[in-house]
């Protein structure tokens, strides 16, 4: 298949589906974006949408509490700093939950919704860990900061708080943007598989997971829906958040193919919405930068933008990683796991997520193979992917008995990892040095 028709793949709609997806798809011609109307349609036959993901969310909560709770009895003094990882509020050994909750980047939310950032004397004593704050975007600190205010709740109940709510809407915007392509049953599974994802507990501790899924989400319902200008703010709101935009670029980019494919050249009968769309586009590629630059006007440019020297140069992340240490058939393995699951999201089965999430998808795994090391991590990066657990169960699309078990066997064996990831990344269970989460 070429590039130009894998990329028709990603933004034609023109799939066979039963039932729900078929009276859906009967109402747009091929490749159509789903407008403000067609949306509130398609959530319209059902007015409390909204409970199923939030039960599913809270059943996932529950069991990830118990989960972490359970792991932090592995946990050892924290005290002080060490090399792998940096201690603002000290916790004795097996913290319980309130102290596993604001393990890792969590210590230095905790320092920047205390402290906020500071811009340190050259060569005092604080001057490294004061610059690296800087590398945290701000909106999820100062969002947490915000609530110890109102609430006087400490950091790390308060974190939890705000990931949890955050999670909750990220959720709901998920199961929306899915359900209006795919139906509801697609959209159950996506959620559940995502709200019991391997690095799931990640949603209810101090780490900004939540709230970029969230504001992800917004990104791509509203863009979906047509409101581009809104959509642009979600842009450098998640700039601001997570620095995940430049996939997003790609996603435009099929939107505004998809459209195109369906309406004509609609930037001649609508040339505001086209502007605000390429804003949109730019937005995504400049929101790359935009908290570097930022902190780069308080602290330097150099110190602004050292965080990210490694995933600035080319063949960093997976690809380089994969190959030092498998060689070449490990990084063609890599390849070919990364074109299949392109391939699969072009299928007739695979068109069904829709061009904004299916764009998002490819992009975002691209991005992440490239820039990312082979580190732990990968785990928690993993959570932007919704689609890929339920691609890799076959995106089930329908409710049988088949794929009803099959999606209970999927959550019980997540579960199982769950166990495995709070015990051994999440929890800080030995004195060596070692990644995290």
């Amino acid at each position: 298949m070429g590039r130009g028709a894998a990329f028709d793949g990603i933004v034609a709609g023109d799939c066979d589906m039963n039932g729900e997806q078929m009276s859906v798809e009967a109402s747009r011609t091929s490749g159509a974006v789903t407008n403000d109307e067609t949306g509130r349609r398609r959530l319209g036959d059902s007015r409390h949408w909204y409970l199923v993901p939030l039960l599913v969310y809270a059943v996932s909560r529950l069991v990830d509490a118990l989960i972490i709770t359970v792991a932090s009895r592995r946990q050892v003094a924290l005290t002080s700093t060490r090399s792998d990882y940096h201690v603002f509020d000290p916790t004795p050994a097996a913290p319980g939950y309130g102290g596993v909750v604001a393990n890792w980047d969590g210590q230095w939310y905790w320092r920047i919704a205390t402290r906020g950032y500071e811009v340190p004397a050259s060569g005092s004593a604080e001057e490294g860990e004061a610059l690296w704050a800087w590398a945290f975007p701000p909106v999820y600190p100062l969002l947490v900061r915000g609530v110890m205010t109102v609430t006087r709740l400490p950091f790390n109940w308060a974190a939890s708080l705000v990931s949890v709510v955050a999670g909750a809407v990220a959720m709901m915007l998920m199961y929306r943007l899915v359900r209006r392509y795919g139906g509801p049953f697609l959209a159950l599974v996506t959620v559940t598989l995502s709200c019991f994802f391997i690095s799931a507990p990640l949603l209810q501790i101090a780490y900004s997971e939540s709230l970029a899924l969230a504001v992800l989400f917004a990104a791509l319902n509203l863009l979906a829906d047509r409101r581009y200008g809104w959509a642009t703010s979600m842009v450098v709101l998640l700039a601001y958040t997570r620095l995940v935009t430049l996939p997003l670029a790609f996603v435009v980019l099929a939107h505004a193919v998809a459209r195109w494919r369906a309406e004509g050249p609609f930037w001649r009968q609508d040339r505001r919405s086209a502007a605000v769309l390429c804003a949109m586009g730019v937005a995504s590629v400049a929101g790359a930068a935009l908290w570097m630059l930022t902190a780069s006007l308080f602290i330097g440019l150099k110190a602004g933008t050292g965080r990210t020297v490694d995933q600035r140069e080319l063949f960093q992340g997976w690809f380089r990683d994969v190959y030092d240490v498998f060689g070449a058939p490990g990084l063609l393995m890599l390849i070919a796991f990364v074109v299949l699951f392109g391939l699969n999201l072009v299928t007739r089965r695979g068109r069904i997520w829709g061009p904004e999430l299916r764009a998002w998808s490819l992009a975002y795994l691209v991005y992440l193979f490239w820039f990312t090391p082979l580190l732990p991590a990968v785990f928690r990066y993993l959570l932007l992917v919704p689609t890929l657990v339920v691609i890799l169960l076959g995106t089930p699309v329908k409710a049988t008995r088949g794929t009803v078990g099959l999606l209970a066997v999927a959550v019980v064996a997540l579960v199982i990892a769950q166990f495995w990831y709070a015990g051994n990344i999440l929890v800080v269970f030995t004195e060596e040095a070692r990644p995290g989460p």
